[in-house]
């Protein structure tokens, strides 16, 4: 990401060099050469990525309940004995986008089934389970992208491994490779800790308790609740790939416009020069009217500054240094693509006192000098929605 600002600046300068040498030729030569460049327009479309390898990654682990499905589940002299069980998990995985993710976890315990048939008894095996699963957001899927988002739905898939040892009731140890699904509601309650709501479904062969017939299908259902532990200072970034593709197309029209001013210059007739009159007139200079294209973007949802937008605070104070008598206005907006109206109108209000915040307590600049306004998402300043979450300053 950081070669971005070095490509920006090369291309600039070879903009710069481009039209200064056509310009250069043409008045040696009297001859004006237009080549018009064309630029395709692509999508704005936001992309996600981790700085890091360990950000997104995270730990739950759980307790619950399970039961087994199976032929005599629930009938005959056993009908109503408890079939549920402590179920323990535990997980390790990680988000690859804020969409898709996936994990490792493991289930265990010990399984109760009706058979043999006999009244007041119960046999049971214990086992353990390992699962590849995965993950999907759904909240992020349909309301968008929202690292602090409180409840968050979240459905799995994925196969199994499951491993059964002292059944009772045939001594027999069993396999099977389920197939697995089922739900999580993750409900945040800090930057790094959710607690979490689970269902999983396990569907596998009628040859896992050792005893076959009657259907062919059994599978063991668990609910669990647990905390899972989220490693990493960052959650995902954001980014524009495309946004250097509008800085090229906008130098391009540029060097077109100069290579038509220069071909009209070249072809116009010059007429009589007059005589020359001296005028003596001063040069009235407004300095506070200019405009000013220093700007502060931000992260979304977010009104805190990174290092690399500290730069265009500071040469905002260098340019009120150097005008003391001239104010400015601080301008906050938001992108509105994201969040209410009403949060996006104090969201932009917070971006714009916390860039007067740094004005004001690094650089000493006069607090009455300084006015700010709230934009929220109602009024866009650029055409790409997730240009929008900046502040723009203009002189007074």
């Amino acid at each position: 990401m950081k070669t971005r600002p070095f490509l920006c600046t090369t291309m600039l300068a070879a903009a710069s060099l481009f039209v200064f040498s056509q310009k250069s030729t043409a008045q040696s030569d009297g001859v004006a050469v237009i080549e018009t460049i064309s630029v395709e327009e692509l999508p704005g479309n936001a992309h996600f990525y981790s700085e890091r390898f360990g950000d997104n990654m995270y730990i739950s682990l759980g307790a619950g309940t399970q039961t087994f499905f199976t032929d005599h589940w629930n009938t005959g002299d056993n009908s109503g004995n408890s079939k549920f069980t402590l179920a323990m998990n535990f997980a390790v995985g990680k988000w690859f986008t804020p969409y898709i993710g996936g994990r490792i976890s493991a289930m265990g315990g010990a399984l109760h089934y009706a058979w043999p048939m006999q009244a007041d008894v119960m046999t049971h095996m214990r086992y353990f389970g390992f699962y590849g699963d995965m993950t999907f957001n759904l909240s992020n899927l349909i309301w968008g992208y929202n690292p602090d988002r409180f409840f968050s739905i979240v459905p799995f898939a994925g196969i199994g491994y499951n491993y059964a040892f002292k059944n009772t009731g045939t001594h027999e140890k069993t396999y099977a490779f389920p197939v697995s699904g089922g739900l999580t509601l993750n409900f945040r309650l800090s930057h790094y800790v959710d607690f979490f709501i689970e269902g999983r479904a396990n569907i596998l062969g009628d040859h896992f308790n050792g005893v076959t017939g009657g259907r062919q299908v059994e599978s063991i259902v668990s609910a669990v609740g647990g905390f899972t532990y989220k490693f990493g200072r960052d959650r995902f970034k954001a980014y524009d790939p495309y946004g250097e593709q509008v800085v090229i197309n906008d130098l391009n029209n540029k060097v077109n416009q100069l290579r038509a001013a220069l071909d009209q210059c070249q072809s116009r007739e010059c007429p009589p020069c007059p005589e020359a009159v001296i005028v003596q007139e001063t040069a009235v200079v407004e300095p506070c009217s200019q405009q000013l294209t220093s700007a502060v973007r931000f992260s979304i949802n977010s009104s805190k500054i990174s290092d690399e937008e500290a730069v265009n605070i500071y040469n905002i104070a260098q340019w009120m240094n150097d005008n003391p008598d001239c104010s400015i206005t601080v301008a906050g907006y938001a992108d509105k693509e994201t969040g209410t109206a009403e949060y996006n109108m104090q969201l932009s209000q917070k971006r714009a006192e916390a860039v007067k915040k740094i004005l004001i307590d690094t650089y000493k600049i006069d607090p009455t000098r300084i006015q700010t306004t709230a934009g929220g998402s109602a009024t866009q300043p650029y055409p790409h929605n997730n240009w929008n979450r900046v502040v723009i300053f203009s002189g007074k």
